[in-house]
């Protein structure tokens, strides 16, 4: 599975969106208050908070391409300095402003995930912005800052002791997810391996035939090696499949393309698909996605197996394979004409132990599929397909980089 760093990574840009919106809201509702303490000051203060507030939407739109810490010490910085106008111009030191500061340390833990040295950084900014204009001042102000600054520096070690926990708790969820990952993939590796001597039986019988067959008519040579290669080649997709599924360990992302590695999921499980349904494959021609080829192959066996289970015993069982691209996704969606999934079961399905199959199902398929879907970008989703059955629908990012190399090598052939 992707590296803890990496799922870090991808969650920020969200919880930033979200601290930045409800920054903004707080700092606007917060005029009502300064309609209170400073009403001589209140269309300035407002002039400022309107300012901020347009900073703070800046860096909700700068999330999406900006590093998430930097992103992160602007929006605190904007916030933290609006407190600081309105916390001197409404008594300094001894402003109720000063427990609004607090709750922007608080926020620094609660609302985003980062790790604890860098909670300590925002933290160390917040101090900063917060105490270097009361450093200036003089007399019992002087004093009262001292207070505030040992309030602060307080409130500063429960947040980066808030962030210290929540990145455990968060490195254990990945550590957990990753395992159980490493066990479906094994548990997959099972039921797969228990199907390969079947798998493989089909074109050794061929193979069989077709020397016996040559041993009877030497003369037929041409048209009997032609079939002896067939059976071997399939034997060779057979073991390059199982291969890809067995490397349950590896973390390596690469571009991929979706087609193939749907063909190779199809062909670990063929037998069982052809003895249960009439199967459909449309392939569309679409850029390659970047992914690890393991976690993907268990999705689509998953899958694939699912659907292979909802048909069995159905009248005219079929199953529809497709690959296509809407927008910037690849999707590949698995449609059968089986009983289909309740629409009130469509959420609970993806929760880790719960299985419509009974005794049967171990609950955990759906769930991990899911998982590797979300730590890819992507999501995994099921609807009620035009039968009547299931459609699963596996979204997932088209990697920009490779949409640009092609429009480059086509240019350069123009």
């Amino acid at each position: 599975m992707p590296s803890y760093t990496e799922e870090l990574d991808r969650s920020r840009p969200g919880a930033l969106r979200v601290a930045c919106l409800l920054s903004a809201g707080l700092l606007l509702a917060f005029s009502a208050l300064d309609r209170s303490l400073a009403p001589h000051a209140f269309l300035p203060l407002l002039a400022i908070r309107i300012g901020a507030v347009l900073l703070l939407l800046l860096c909700w739109r700068w999330t999406r391409t900006g590093p998430g810490l930097l992103v992160a010490a602007s929006a605190v910085a904007v916030t933290a300095g609006t407190i600081e106008w309105a916390l001197v111009i409404t008594g300094g030191a001894g402003s109720p402003y000063l427990f609004s500061m607090m709750l922007v340390q608080a926020g620094v833990s609660i609302l985003l995930p980062m790790r604890a040295i860098e909670a300590a950084l925002l933290n160390v900014e917040i101090l900063a912005v917060a105490l270097a204009p009361m450093a200036l001042l003089q007399g019992q102000e002087r004093a009262l800052t001292h207070v505030a600054g040992s309030y602060l520096a307080c409130m500063a070690v429960i947040s980066v002791a808030g962030a210290f926990v929540q990145d455990r708790l968060r490195r254990r969820e990945h550590q957990t997810r990753a395992e159980f990952a490493r066990h479906f993939g094994l548990l997959n590796l099972g039921t797969l391996a228990g199907g390969l001597a079947h798998e493989l039986s089909n074109p050794l019988n061929a193979i069989g035939l077709q020397v016996e067959m040559l041993a009877r008519d030497p003369s037929s040579t041409t048209k009997r090696v032609d079939r002896l290669l067939g059976s071997v080649a399939r034997m060779r997709d057979i073991l390059e499949a199982m291969r890809n599924g067995a490397r349950v360990s590896s973390g390596e992302r690469r571009q991929v393309d979706l087609a193939h590695e749907v063909d190779l999921a199809f062909t670990l499980i063929e037998g069982k698909l052809r003895s249960r349904a009439t199967l459909v494959r449309a392939y569309a021609e679409l850029p390659p996605v970047f992914c690890q080829p393991t976690l993907l192959g268990q999705v689509l066996v998953n899958l694939l197996s699912n659907a292979a289970d909802a048909v069995a015993g159905r009248p005219h069982p079929r199953i529809a394979l497709r690959v296509r691209r809407e927008d910037e996704q690849a999707l590949v969606e698995v449609e059968d004409n089986g009983p289909g999934v309740p629409e009130e079961l469509r959420e609970q399905i993806f929760q880790p132990f719960f299985s419509t199959k009974g005794d049967s199902g171990n609950g955990l398929g759906l769930w991990i599929s899911s998982e590797i879907a979300r730590v890819h970008g992507g999501s995994l989703s099921v609807a009620k397909g035009p039968s009547g059955g299931a459609l699963f629908r596996l979204a997932l990012p088209i990697d920009a980089r490779t949409v640009e190399g092609a429009e480059a090598e086509r240019a350069a052939q123009a």
